[in-house]
């Protein structure tokens, strides 16, 4: 059998790649007997490691450090709110704790989230579908997060319910003795509910 130069030179450069991580792995190692977690560390205390410019020392310890007597500028954000001009003052973002909407929306299953309603588009809601006199009434205990049975007939809204509050289009509602069911038609589930 011929072994050809190419040969050679390949098992070498391989040999040598071998035993050169090798040595690198064994560099990189603790030496032994030495404890790595009490290394001797840089030393905080001026003039201790390295020489100072004389102005650069500190204050001797005796002497009153100036007060700094203006507030702290204002950062991009306060409470987790933007602070740029224009920026909305309530978003999603905002953390709960600053928020009452969201802290109410953090406590509520994600399933049940559907569009957020004002007092005054609750109010609106209510007269004008209690009012509605074709809505038949459904004897059915439901909240949000159930899944409503098919026997229960979904309604759309009225004409100047969607007109004034858009966000509503895409649900639907049932109309009980005591609340209003906001329920999304692909799934049937309630995701909120309107009382009185």
């Amino acid at each position: 059998m011929r072994v050809s130069k190419m040969d050679y030179l390949r098992e070498a450069l391989f040999s040598a790649a071998l035993f050169g991580s090798i040595g690198l792995a064994a560099a990189q190692a603790p030496a032994p007997g030495t404890d790595k977690d009490h290394a001797q560390q840089p030393s905080s205390i001026p003039d201790q490691n390295a020489k100072q410019e004389p102005g650069a020392k500190g204050a001797p310890p005796n002497s009153q450090a100036p007060q700094n007597t203006t507030a702290p500028a204002p950062g991009a954000f306060v409470n987790g709110v933007l602070t740029a001009s224009g920026a909305a003052p309530d978003t999603d973002t905002t953390p709960a704790k600053f928020s009452q909407k969201n802290d109410q929306l953090d406590k509520m299953p994600i399933l049940t989230r559907g569009v957020v309603l004002d007092d005054a588009q609750r109010k609106l809601i209510w007269e004008r579908v209690m009012a509605d006199s074709d809505a038949a009434t459904a004897s059915i205990e439901a909240g949000p997060s159930t899944e409503l049975p098919y026997t229960v007939e979904l309604r759309e809204w009225p004409q100047d319910v969607t007109g004034k509050i858009p966000g509503v289009q895409s649900f639907k509602y049932v109309k009980t003795n005591d609340k209003i069911l906001v329920v999304s038609p692909a799934s049937r589930i309630v995701v909120g509910e309107i009382k009185r």
